[in-house]
C-alpha cells in the first residue's frame, strides 16, 4: 500500500502543489515567528549574562506590584545612605548606586532621537564608577561625565543623530530642556544598544536633580568578593539592611528578570503574528480538504478497483492520508526554511521600526523544527482525514462505472450538526466579548474558529440556492453564464467549501473595518461632546511611563497672556480591587474649564491630595457614593485611601477614576504629562494663539501641537495604521483562499475532461469555454464574499457592543468600504479564473470526448 500511496503522489503532484503552497505560507508565519522568538531569546539570554556576570546582588525598593515590563524602574526610591551600610558588610567587594528614569536626545535636526509612544525606551541613568557593576563599556576618545553638562550616550543613538565626543546635544527630560557635552561614547555590552533604545547617562548628581530625586537612588548594585555564594551575601546584606524597607535580591535572579523584560517587551509581537498564522493554516484547512474530496471523487474507480483486488477500508483510508503524510511533511519542510527567511525580514522590520537585534545569526531551535512539522502535517492530515474515509467506503462496483455519480443533497444531519457547532461557537464567542472569565481572548478566537465551522458545515444547504441567485444575471441570455451557474450549483458541497475559505479572509476584514469605522465615529463624538480646550499638545505617550512632556512645558504655557488656561494630564497604573488598571490625575481646579465630563455629584475643583473622582459606572457596580472610601495601590508607594469627592459620566475623558496632581505627584513614579490642553484667552485668534504656543514648544520637540481637527485626524492615523496591518496580514489568509479557489477550479477542469471536449465540439469557442471558467469562479467568491460580509458584520456589531466599556459606543457600517471589499474579492476570484481557465481552452477534443 506505501508504494501505491507514493505512486498516488507522484501521479497528481501537479494537483496537490496548490494546497502545499497554502501549507508552505501558514507553517513559514509560525516558523518565522519562533525562530525570531529564539534568536532574541538567546541573544539577550547570553547578553545579560554576560553583563551582570560580576553583580552579586542587588537592593531594591519593595514593589506593591507589577505594573508592566518596561525598562523604566517602577520601584520605589531608596536612600543613597544605605550604601554605606551595604559596603560595611562582610563579603562586599563594591557598591555602585543605579539612578534611571525618562530622558530623550534631540538629533541634530531638532528631531527627538526615538519614540518610546511606540518603540523603544528612552532611557537616563548615572555613571558607576565600578566597571564590574557598569554595563557600559566606553568607546576609545571618550571619557566618563565629569562636569554637571557632560553626558556619555550609546553608540546607536550617536550614529543615528551623527554625534560625535565634544559635540553638544540637547536632552529632553522631567525638567526643562537642557545641553549638555558629549563626553563619552559607550556600547552597551557588546552591542550599541539594547534592543534599539537610547541611552543618556549624567554624573550621579545630575542623574538625581534630571531623573529622580536627589538623595534617592533606584536600586544598589553589589559586587561580592571571590569565593562568596550569592544567596549567602543576599542574606548578610538582608539583615544589615533590616527594617529599611528594601528587598535584596542575587545577581541570577535580576540576569533572569532582564531577559524576561526583553521577552515581554517583544511578546505581544509574537502573538501577534502567531494568531495570523493560525489563521492562515485554518484556511488551509479548507483548501486541503477540498483538494483531497475532489481528488477522492476522480479516483473512484481507481479506488474501487483496490477495494476489488482485496485491499480494506482501513487500506484505502491509510493510502489516502498517506499522500496527505507526504504533502504535510514536504509542504512543512519547506514552510521551514521560508520561515527562517522571514524571520530575518521580520528582524530587518523590526530595526526599522528602532528595535534592533543584536544578533549575528539566526537560530533555529530543535523546538521550532518539531512545531513547525507537526502543525503543519497534522493540519494536513486531519483537513484530509473526511474525504480518506469516504474514499474507503467506495464499494468494489463503483470500479464498472463510467461516471462519477453527482452528489445527493445536503442531508437533515448535516443541518443539525452545523447548528449544534453554530451555537457552541456564538456561546463561546459571547463569553469571551460579554463576561469577564478568565482567558477571554481564548474564548473569542475558538469561538470564532467553530462558528466559521459550524458555516462551512451548514454551506451547502445554502450555496446551491445562494449561487443560482448569484449567478442568476450572468446566465441571462448567456450561454456562458448558465454553464458557470449550472457548474456552481451542481455541486454544492464543493462549492460552499471552496467559497468557505475566502468568507473567512472577508469576515476577519469586515470586522476590521466595523471596529475601525466605529471607534472613529465614537472618537469624534466624544472630542465634540467633551473637549472644550482649543489646542492639544500632545506626547504621542498615552502611558507616561516610557516617555512625556516635562511639567515645565505646561507652565511655561500657562505664563502666556494669550492662554486662558494650560492643563497637563498625567497617567498612572494602579491596582483597584486586585485589578490592574490606569488612572488619570490633573489639576482638578482647570479640569472643568477644558472638558465636559458629565459632573453628576459632588465639586472636583475641591479635591485635594486625598480624594478622588470616580465614572457613574464605576460607583454603581462597586456601590460608591460621595464620601465613600476607594484603595488604590501604587506600584512605588503601595496602598492608600481616597475618598470620593465626585462622580462623572463621561468617562471617555477622565477614565474610570480621576485624581488630582497633588496624589500624582506623590505616589506615581514618572513625574510626565502625556498630554497637555489648551485653551486660549478671550477675544484671541487662532492664529495668534497658535503663533504662541508654537514659539514655546520650539524647545520642546517631542511636543506635537493640533487643533480638535488635528486632534481627530491623529487619532485616525494611529487607528489607520493598525488597520493597514491587519489588513496586510489578512492579504495572506486571502491568498490562500484564492489559491484554494483556482486549486478547485484546475481539479473540477479536469474532472469535466469529457464534458468540456462535448462542448467544444458542439461548437463552444475557446473564449466561450474561458469565460465559462471565469464566471463560475466569480460565483463561488462573491459566494464567499456575501457570507463573509455577513459574518464580518455580526462578529463587527458583537465586537463593538463589548468595547462599549472602551469608550466604543457608535456603531458604524460603513457600506461604501465593504462593497469595494466584496468588488476586489470578485476580481481576485476571476485573476484566480485565468489559469484553469486557459488550461479548459486548450483541451484536445478528440482527446477529450475519448477520455473516461
Amino acid at each position: 500500500m506505501w508504494r501505491i500511496t507514493l505512486k498516488g503522489v507522484f501521479a497528481h503532484k501537479l494537483r496537490y502543489a496548490l494546497t502545499a503552497l497554502a501549507v508552505i505560507l501558514g507553517v513559514s508565519f509560525m516558523a518565522g515567528t519562533l525562530v525570531l522568538t529564539d534568536t532574541i531569546g538567546r541573544t539577550f539570554d547570553g547578553l545579560f549574562t554576560d553583563i551582570y556576570h560580576s553583580t552579586d546582588a542587588v537592593v531594591r525598593g519593595q514593589q506593591s506590584f507589577n505594573p508592566s515590563g518596561a525598562f523604566i524602574d517602577q520601584r520605589p526610591l531608596i536612600s543613597a545612605t544605605l550604601a554605606a551600610k551595604v559596603r560595611d558588610v562582610p563579603g562586599v567587594r563594591a557598591v555602585g548606586l543605579v539612578i534611571s528614569g525618562y530622558a530623550q536626545l534631540v538629533a541634530r535636526d531638532g528631531k527627538p532621537i526615538g519614540n518610546p509612544a511606540s518603540g523603544p525606551p528612552t532611557i537616563g541613568e548615572a555613571w558607576v564608577n565600578e566597571p564590574a557593576l557598569n554595563p557600559l563599556r566606553l568607546l576609545a576618545g571618550g571619557h566618563a561625565p565629569r562636569a554637571a553638562n557632560d553626558v556619555v550616550i550609546d553608540k546607536r543613538s550617536a550614529s543615528v543623530g551623527h554625534y560625535a565626543v565634544g559635540d553638544r546635544v540637547t536632552v529632553l527630560s522631567k525638567l526643562a530642556p537642557a545641553a549638555y557635552v558629549i563626553s563619552g561614547i559607550a556600547t552597551w555590552g557588546s552591542v550599541d544598544s539594547p534592543l534599539g533604545a537610547t541611552i543618556t547617562v549624567f554624573t550621579p548628581a545630575t542623574a538625581a536633580r534630571v531623573l529622580g530625586t536627589p538623595g534617592m537612588v533606584n536600586e544598589i548594585d553589589v559586587a561580592g568578593v571571590s569565593g562568596v555564594d550569592q544567596d549567602q551575601l543576599v542574606a548578610r546584606i538582608d539583615a544589615a539592611l533590616r527594617g529599611s524597607r528594601v528587598e535584596v535580591v542575587s545577581g541570577l535572579s535580576i540576569t533572569q528578570q532582564g531577559q524576561k523584560t526583553v521577552h515581554d517587551a517583544l511578546g505581544f509581537f509574537n502573538t501577534f503574528l502567531l494568531i495570523f498564522a493560525l489563521i492562515a493554516l485554518f484556511v488551509g484547512s479548507f483548501l486541503i480538504f477540498n483538494t483531497f474530496t475532489i481528488i477522492v471523487a476522480q479516483r473512484i474507480r481507481e479506488l474501487a478497483l483496490l477495494r476489488a483486488v482485496g485491499a480494506s477500508r482501513r487500506q484505502v483510508t491509510g493510502s489516502v492520508l498517506g499522500e496527505a503524510l507526504c504533502i504535510g511533511l514536504f509542504a512543512s519542510a519547506i514552510g521551514l526554511a521560508v520561515g527562517v527567511g522571514l524571520a530575518a525580514g521580520l528582524k530587518a522590520g523590526l530595526k526599522a521600526l528602532g528595535i534592533d537585534i543584536p544578533a549575528s545569526g539566526l537560530v533555529v531551535a530543535p523546538r521550532t523544527i518539531v512545531v513547525a512539522i507537526a502543525v503543519g502535517t497534522l493540519v494536513t492530515m486531519v483537513s484530509a482525514f473526511l474525504p480518506a474515509r469516504r474514499a474507503a467506503r467506495v464499494p468494489p462496483v463503483a470500479a464498472m462505472q463510467d461516471v462519477i455519480v453527482e452528489p445527493q443533497s445536503p442531508s437533515s444531519t448535516r443541518a443539525l450538526v452545523g447548528v449544534l457547532v453554530g451555537v457552541a461557537g456564538v456561546a463561546a464567542l459571547l463569553v469571551g466579548l460579554f463576561t469577564k472569565v478568565a482567558g477571554r481572548m481564548g474564548f473569542v478566537g475558538g469561538g470564532a474558529a467553530v462558528t466559521f465551522l459550524s458555516i462551512a458545515i451548514l454551506g451547502p444547504l445554502i450555496a446551491r440556492p445562494v449561487s443560482r441567485l448569484i449567478g442568476s444575471p450572468m446566465a441571462w441570455r448567456s450561454v456562458t453564464g448558465k454553464l458557470a451557474q449550472e457548474n456552481a450549483v451542481r455541486n454544492p458541497a464543493r462549492t460552499s467549501s471552496t467559497a468557505a475559505a475566502l468568507m473567512i479572509g472577508v469576515a476577519l476584514v469586515t470586522l476590521m473595518t466595523i471596529v475601525a469605522s466605529s471607534t472613529k465615529a465614537s472618537i469624534n463624538t466624544i472630542i465634540d461632546s467633551s473637549m472644550r480646550a482649543d489646542y492639544v499638545v500632545s506626547s504621542g505617550d498615552v502611558t507616561g511611563v516610557t516617555g512625556g512632556l516635562s511639567p515645565s512645558l505646561q507652565r511655561q504655557l500657562s505664563q502666556l497672556p494669550q492662554v486662558a488656561t494650560a492643563l497637563g494630564i498625567r497617567s498612572g497604573i494602579v491596582q483597584i480591587n486586585g485589578a490592574t488598571t490606569t488612572v488619570k490625575a490633573a489639576n482638578p481646579r482647570g479640569i472643568l474649564d477644558l472638558f465636559n465630563i458629565g459632573l453628576e455629584k459632588g465639586d472636583v475643583a475641591s479635591m485635594g491630595p486625598h480624594d478622588i473622582a470616580v465614572s457613574s459606572q464605576v460607583a454603581t457596580g462597586r456601590h460608591l457614593s460621595l464620601g465613600s472610601t476607594v484603595s488604590v495601590t501604587f506600584s512605588s508607594t503601595g496602598r492608600r485611601l481616597f475618598t470620593v469627592r465626585a462622580i462623572y459620566r463621561t468617562r471617555e475623558v477622565a477614565g474610570d477614576y480621576f485624581l488630582p496632581l497633588a496624589a500624582a505627584q506623590a505616589n506615581f513614579t514618572q513625574q510626565l504629562d502625556v498630554q497637555d490642553y489648551v485653551q486660549l484667552a478671550p477675544g484671541v485668534s487662532a492664529t495668534v494663539g497658535r503663533r504662541a504656543i508654537d514659539a514655546v514648544l520650539a524647545s520642546y520637540p517631542t511636543a506635537t501641537l493640533l487643533d480638535q481637527a488635528q486632534y481627530k485626524q491623529q487619532q485616525f492615523k494611529q487607528i489607520d495604521q493598525v488597520l493597514n496591518l491587519v489588513y496586510g496580514l489578512l492579504a495572506l489568509a486571502v491568498l490562500i483562499a484564492l489559491i484554494g479557489i483556482a486549486n478547485t477550479l484546475a481539479l473540477s477542469t479536469y474532472e469535466r475532461t469529457r464534458e468540456l471536449g462535448l462542448l467544444r465540439a458542439v461548437g463552444m469557442t475557446r473564449g466561450q469555454l474561458r469565460a465559462s471558467v471565469r464566471k463560475e469562479s466569480l460565483i463561488i467568491s462573491l459566494l464567499g464574499s456575501a457570507e463573509g460580509l455577513i459574518v464580518g458584520s455580526l462578529f463587527g456589531w458583537a465586537m463593538v457592543r463589548a468595547l462599549g466599556s472602551q469608550g466604543i459606543t457608535e456603531l458604524v457600517f460603513p457600506v461604501g468600504q465593504l462593497l469595494i471589499v466584496a468588488a476586489l474579492a470578485g476580481v481576485a476570484g476571476i485573476v484566480a479564473a485565468l489559469g484553469p481557465g486557459r488550461r479548459a481552452a486548450r483541451i484536445d477534443v478528440l482527446r477529450a470526448i475519448a477520455a473516461e
